[in-house]
C-alpha cells in the first residue's frame, strides 16, 4: 500500500496489488472525506457519524458526560429527512433520480443514497438535509408512532427476538444488548429539545465521514461539501464510552415461546474483550472469519452430520461479529432439538482441539475470503460500505488485504484453542406454543 500527497487538497492511498486506489482530504470543518473512483455508471455517497446504540450512554462531550434515552440514535436518523417545508429529503432526492436511505447500527448512523445521474445536485442534498436538523414537538410526536409500530413489529418477529435474546444472554442488561429501536418507554422520553441537544453533541464533522463511490470528481465533491455545509468553526470530537466485559456470558440459556412452526435457534460464542489496536481487530476478523469457514460452513464436516441427521434445515447461516467493544460468534438455524445441536457443536469443537486442523482446509477457506474480498471491489456500495466500517473502526482498507495475505496456519490455531471456552456459550431458543 502506498500513501502519498497528490495536491494541496487529497492525498492518495493506492493497492498496485489490487489495482485500486482511494483519495482523502480532511475538510477545515474537520469532516474526513474519502473518493473512491471507479468507472462504473452508478455512483453512491454514504455521509456517517460515529452515533449508534452502543454511544447513548456514557459520552463525554466539552467535558460533560451525556446520557440519552435508548433509541435516540434511530430517532435521529428518522428526523433527519425532514425540512422546514414539510419536504422529506427522500422525495427531493428521488426526484432527481437518486435513491436514498439510511440505516442505524450498535456504533454508527449511515445516511446514503445511489445514483446514476445528476450525482453533484444529489451530494448537495445529502450534505443538505444531514447538517439542517429540523425537529418540532409535532414532528417528533408523528415520528413517535412510526417508530412505536416499528418496535412492536419487531418483538412480534420470532427472528429478530432470537437474536436479540442471545446479546442480553452473552452480555446481560447493558448496551452491548440494547436494541438499536430503543423501546416504547424510551422513546417516549424523547422530544425535540433532546434530540438536538444529541445532534449538537455527535453530529459534529469531527465525528463524521464521508464517503464517495463512482465514476466523480474529487474537487466537485469537495465544491458540494464547501458549499452546502454550514459555516461554523471545527468542534472536538466526542469521547466515545469503552463497553468492557467479562469472558463468561451472562447466561447460558435463554428461551422465549412464540408462533413458529418449528423451534428456531441460535449460539453465541463469546471472544475475548477485543485489542484497542484497530489493526489487531482486523487481524482478529480475519483469522476467526476463516476459521469460522473451517468449522461452520456447509462443506464442514459438523453441518453434513447435523442436516443429514435431520437436526437442521436448509435455514442455517454463521459469522463472526467484531467491534472496538464486543466480539462474538453466532450459529443460526431451526430444528426440534436446540440443546442437543449446541452439544454436539461443543464435542464437535473439543475434538478439532484435539485432533487438530486441516492445513489444506486452511489454505482453501483463505482463498475463499481473499476471493470474496476482492470481488466487492465490483460493486460501489460494497466498497463504500467496507471502506466506511473500516475507518470509523479506526483503520485503513488496503492494510485488510494485507492482513488476508499475511495470517497463516497458526494463527488461526492459536484462535481456535485461546476460544470456544465452555463458560462463552449461550443459546437462544424461541420455542412453539403448546
Amino acid at each position: 500500500m502506498r500513501r502519498r500527497t497528490v495536491n494541496k487538497r487529497f492525498t492518495l492511498f493506492e493497492d498496485k496489488v489490487l489495482k485500486e486506489k482511494y483519495y482523502y482530504a480532511k475538510h477545515e470543518s474537520g469532516l474526513d472525506i474519502y473518493v473512491f473512483p471507479k468507472r462504473m455508471t452508478q455512483k453512491t455517497a454514504w455521509l456517517g457519524v460515529k452515533l449508534g446504540s452502543f454511544y447513548e450512554e456514557g459520552a463525554i462531550v466539552d467535558g460533560d458526560k451525556k446520557s440519552y434515552p435508548s433509541g435516540i440514535a434511530h430517532f435521529l436518523e428518522h428526523k433527519l429527512f425532514s425540512s422546514a417545508d414539510g419536504v422529506d429529503a427522500c422525495e427531493i432526492l428521488a426526484s432527481i433520480g437518486a435513491d436514498a436511505n439510511a440505516f442505524t447500527s450498535n456504533n454508527k448512523t449511515v445516511y446514503m443514497f445511489s445514483c446514476t445521474e445528476n450525482f453533484d445536485k444529489a451530494l448537495a442534498e445529502l450534505v443538505r438535509f444531514v447538517y439542517n436538523p429540523h425537529f418540532t414537538a409535532e414532528n417528533v410526536k408523528s415520528e413517535r408512532g412510526i417508530i412505536t409500530q416499528e418496535i412492536r413489529m419487531c418483538a412480534d418477529s420470532p427472528y429478530d427476538t432470537v437474536s436479540r435474546n442471545l446479546l442480553m444472554a452473552l452480555y446481560g442488561k447493558c448496551k452491548l444488548s440494547s436494541d438499536v429501536l430503543g423501546t416504547e418507554g424510551s422513546i417516549a422520553k424523547i422530544n425535540e429539545k433532546t434530540l438536538y441537544d444529541c445532534y449538537r453533541s455527535f453530529y459534529r464533522c469531527s465525528n463524521m465521514a464521508l464517503v464517495v463511490c463512482g465514476d466523480v470528481d474529487g474537487d466537485a465533491v469537495l465544491d458540494a461539501v464547501d458549499n452546502n455545509l454550514p459555516k461554523k468553526a471545527a468542534q472536538d470530537s466526542p469521547v466515545l464510552p469503552v463497553l468492557s466485559h467479562t469472558s463468561a456470558v451472562k447466561k447460558s440459556y435463554i428461551e422465549k415461546a412464540m408462533s413458529v412452526s418449528q423451534p428456531i435457534f441460535e449460539i453465541g460464542i463469546k471472544d475475548a474483550m477485543p485489542s484497542a489496536d484497530p489493526c489487531e481487530r482486523l487481524s482478529r476478523d480475519v483469522a476467526m472469519t476463516i476459521l469460522d469457514e473451517m468449522l461452520f460452513s456447509r462443506a464442514s464436516e459438523l453441518f453434513g452430520e447435523l442436516f443429514e441427521g435431520g437436526f437442521i434445515n436448509e435455514s442455517y447461516s454463521y459469522g463472526y461479529s467484531i467491534t472496538r467493544d464486543a466480539a462474538f460468534h453466532s450459529i443460526y438455524g431451526e430444528g426440534d432439538d436446540p440443546k442437543f445441536v449446541l452439544e454436539k457443536i461443543k464435542a464437535y469443537i473439543r475434538r478439532i482441539k484435539e485432533i487438530g486442523l486441516s492445513e489444506s482446509d486452511f489454505l482453501r477457506c483463505k482463498r475463499v475470503m481473499y476471493a470474496e474480498f476482492i470481488r466487492d471491489f465490483d460493486s460501489v456500495d460494497d466498497v463504500a460500505g467496507s471502506l466506511i466500517n473500516i475507518v470509523f473502526d479506526g483503520g485503513e482498507l488496503f492494510e485488510y488485504r494485507k492482513i488476508i495475505d499475511g495470517v497463516t496456519f497458526e494463527d488461526v490455531n492459536a484462535c481456535l484453542y485461546s476460544s470456544f471456552n465452555e463458560e462463552c456459550f449461550a443459546l437462544s431458543v424461541i420455542n412453539k406454543i403448546d
